[in-house]
């Protein structure tokens, strides 16, 4: 099966974004020293086409007055643009969706199961605990740059302020300031790149 997720980077330039995404995706692909394979593979936009760019397309648009052509969909999009937004709140909407789909199909099976019961698995009731326990995989819609799934909206909120304030120049664990130079007309900043995912 296919499914489509983002993965939240910094970078200097879209280039730089991508290069840091497939970094994260390959890790989700077992690719590299100590590291374990969730996806049997992935694509990013810049790659080939992708099964996913008329649903970029279409969140790109949604509440734009502009349409956006699906073959001109761009394989990262800075956090703070209006489409960035747009694709995180539809990566929060979905994951929230998942993941409330399968704390239902969980609730509804164990209501009527014994501690025994779910031991032993009856009515596949401990997949579904672990789909909730899950921090990588198909429940999960949001990745960092370390392929590192995002599981809740307080995690991408944090995750995304940590972004802002590397590229605004400040740190956010202690607050010091990193001074920004004239030079450096490269700063970073937080970019999503979309993915199509196959497990």
């Amino acid at each position: 099966m296919h499914q489509l997720i983002r993965v939240l980077v910094p970078g200097t330039t879209q280039d730089d974004a991508l290069a840091r995404a497939h970094s994260a995706l390959d890790k989700l692909v077992g690719v590299g020293v100590d590291t374990a394979s969730v996806y049997d593979y992935y694509g990013t936009f810049d790659q080939s086409d992708s099964r996913y760019k008329p649903h970029v397309a279409n969140v790109i648009s949604d509440g734009s007055s502009e349409t956006v052509d699906e073959t001109t969909v761009a394989p990262a999009f800075p956090l703070d643009s209006e489409e960035g937004q747009a694709l995180l709140d539809d990566a929060l909407k979905e994951q929230t969706e998942e993941f409330g789909d399968t704390l239902s199909k969980f609730q509804s099976k164990v209501d009527d199961l014994s501690v025994e019961d779910v031991m032993n698995n009856v009515d596949g009731v401990r997949f579904h605990l672990g789909q909730l326990a899950e921090c990588r995989g198909p429940s999960v819609y949001i990745y960092n740059e370390y392929g590192g799934g995002l599981v809740s909206p307080t995690a991408v909120d944090k995750y995304v302020d940590r972004l802002h304030n590397a590229s605004s120049g400040t740190s956010g664990g202690d607050g010091d300031a990193t001074a920004a130079t004239k030079e450096d007309d490269q700063m970073s900043r937080g970019w999503l790149v979309p993915a199509d995912v196959h497990f």
